[in-house]
């Protein structure tokens, strides 16, 4: 039968060389072969065709072959083939479509984005929008916009642009980008949440702003659940938004594959607990930068803890300690979801732990197969995931009051303390001067140093009425972007106090904590507060204030302050908020007493980690063994 197969390759190629192989024939053969895996053969069976043929479909050819050493993942020779292909017709949309993906993941980003814009016929619209700030320009300023296909195809081309701009935070640029694509067709979910996500990432209030043909409710209903924990107090709509992205992003039913593979495991005591952590964030990441002294303080004659990883490879110290502190790290880059969750049960993990939820990254697949009888969300989205698959949250009592239960589609596991690791960070600090900073010497330093998409109008007035009072303090922020910088002293200017704003930017891990030392008293964003930054200002030696709210994410700052004995700092409206910064700014003896209390604390950092620790191990011990 294998020989019979090759004897119908060569003959296919012989035809092919010899000018008598149809274009239909070539497709059909090609076909089948890749169906087949035998990629080689296609490709060469392309060559032999190609190196022929006069065909005036011949860039159909190209195309083909391009796409398929594009799947390879052989980019850069796959970009080559696409301009064969275009140089016999320049206008291929879905060549110069698939030519930008190439020249994107080749790092050529301007060129992608050129091409792309050969597409979407959008360089009239956004190139007069880029030159006139204030311009209106409409569709009806540019020539007409194609129908069918062809509109198809611009919209792909403009979407593309705009996740590309994003990520490259030029965020006034990926917006008129997915301005132009709403405007073509409105009725794009994902658009719709990039677009608000970047009125978010660039202050650019309000965040539901007027856009033709997309309204208001549409704009809510498109929302992710991470952008949508910055935006509302409200546990309701993030119990909503998560469902809803749920089953918009992720509709697959909830597999057995742990209980039809070993159902018995729960019975055999006579071992040691397994756990099991699932992410793509174990390095210099937020969540990566909690892990190791948690991981390290796992009790390994009791427990073997496994990791399931598919990280980027940032070389860093913290990625080493973290892989370091499993029993087994095991990387599941390269698998399926459904192979990932096969090995998962193979190891007869007890309890596996998504350290995603569903922030970007996330593999709820892999869970969504059951491959452990008990599965929890820790650390990487604080707040409920919708998801019937996982059993529980990892929290404690000031986080997840029992207000929130009817919210959570998971059950608290409570533990001891704060459920945010509080052990140092695990990079050397690099602690500079105020001047060096860009600070000054004589005055009161307020840092706000969270993201700047958690900034909401309401708490950014408040810091303002702040500087109104205290004319001797500056705000220290982040310059995330200079659309969100001009966006932030525009608003500042209508308090009279744009002249208080200092911006630094963004730093690397271990100077951004050392910075944080020249700060006399850090605010907290609300309702989003922060997490690992929180960690990282009470080690810096700092007290900061956090206004405590309904959800689970508004109440991160209070758990960490309560479990460090300030509770004080953790108030309950934004007036207490305001008021509290105030006094602060106004007695040095306050200030003082509130950094020896951070000192003290920080003398407790293993402690905090063992608790916390001990009583995750103590309660999924009790849920495994009984």
């Amino acid at each position: 039968m294998q020989t019979s197969a090759n004897q119908a390759i060569a003959k296919h190629i012989s035809l092919a060389k010899r000018g008598q192989l149809s274009l239909e024939a070539l497709v059909s053969s090609c076909n089948r072969l890749q169906a087949e895996g035998k990629n080689d053969d296609c490709i060469n069976l392309y060559l032999a065709w190609l190196n022929k043929s006069q065909h005036p479909l011949a860039y159909l050819a190209w195309y083909n072959l391009g796409a398929l050493v594009q799947s390879l993942g052989g980019h850069g020779h796959a970009a080559e083939i696409y301009q064969r292909a275009l140089a016999s017709k320049p206008d291929f949309a879905v060549a110069l479509i698939n030519l930008g993906l190439c020249l994107e993941v080749l790092g050529r980003f301007d060129e992608a984005i050129a091409t792309w814009l050969q597409v979407s016929r959008a360089e009239t619209v956004l190139g007069a929008q880029a030159a006139s700030k204030d311009a209106t320009l409409g569709l009806a300023d540019v020539p007409p916009w194609p129908e069918g296909e062809a509109r198809e195809h611009a919209v792909i081309a403009l979407n593309h642009q705009g996740r590309l701009l994003e990520d490259l935070k030029r965020y006034d640029e990926a917006e008129r980008a997915l301005e132009a694509s709403l405007a073509l067709n409105p009725r794009q979910v994902d658009a719709i949440q990039h677009w608000v996500h970047i009125q978010q990432k660039t202050c650019d209030w309000p965040i539901l702003q007027e856009l033709a043909g997309v309204s208001h409710n549409a704009m809510i209903l498109s929302m992710s659940p991470l952008p949508m924990l910055a935006v509302t107090d409200d546990p309701v709509q993030q119990l909503l938004t998560a469902r809803e992205f749920g089953r918009r992003k992720f509709p697959f039913d909830e597999g057995a594959l742990y209980r039809k593979a070993n159902p018995s495991s729960l019975n055999r005591k006579a071992r040691k607990l397994k756990i099991g952590y699932v992410s793509g964030d174990l390095c210099t990441h937020a969540v990566g930068l909690l892990l190791p002294d948690f991981l390290e303080a796992h009790d390994k004659d009791r427990v073997e803890v496994y990791l399931y990883d598919y990280s980027p490879e940032d070389g860093t110290p913290t990625r080493q300690r973290i892989l370091a502190a499993a029993d087994q790290a095991l990387s599941i880059k390269a698998l399926s979801d459904q192979q990932a969750a096969e090995v998962i049960v193979k190891q007869e993990i007890d309890v596996l732990v998504d350290l995603h939820g569903l922030s970007q990254g996330a593999r709820p697949a892999i869970f969504a197969a059951r491959p452990a009888a008990i599965q929890a969300q820790y650390l990487g989205y604080i707040g409920t995931t919708g998801f019937p698959w996982i059993d529980y949250v990892i929290t404690d009592q000031v986080a997840f009051p029992r207000a929130l239960e009817p919210y959570f589609s998971e059950k608290p596991l409570m533990v001891e303390g704060s459920f945010i690791p509080l052990g140092p960070p695990p990079i050397r600090t690099v602690v500079r001067d105020r001047q060096a900073c860009g600070l000054p010497q004589d005055r009161f330093v307020l840092a706000a140093m969270g993201n700047v998409y958690k900034i909401k109008p309401e708490l950014f007035a408040c810091w303002m009425r702040i500087l109104q009072k205290h004319r001797e303090a500056v705000l220290w922020l982040i310059d995330d972007n200079p659309v969100c910088t001009a966006n932030l002293l525009a608003q500042a200017k209508n308090f009279s106090v744009d002249g208080q704003l200092i911006f630094g930017s963004r730093a690397p891990y271990g100077e951004f904590v050392g910075r944080l030392s020249h700060a006399d008293v850090c605010l907290d964003s609300f309702p989003y507060n922060c997490g690992s930054t929180a960690r990282d200002i009470v080690h810096a030696g700092v007290p900061y204030v956090s206004l405590a709210g309904k959800t689970m994410v508004s109440r991160m700052g209070a758990s960490v302050l309560h479990a460090l004995g300030l509770a004080e700092c953790a108030v309950a409206s934004i007036e207490a908020y305001e008021a509290i910064v105030g006094e602060l700014l106004g007695s040095e003896v306050d200030r003082r007493r509130l950094r020896d209390g951070v000192g003290q604390a920080i003398l407790t950092w293993k402690s905090q980690v063992d608790r916390v620790v001990g009583s995750v191990e103590a309660r999924l011990g009790n849920l495994v063994f009984g």
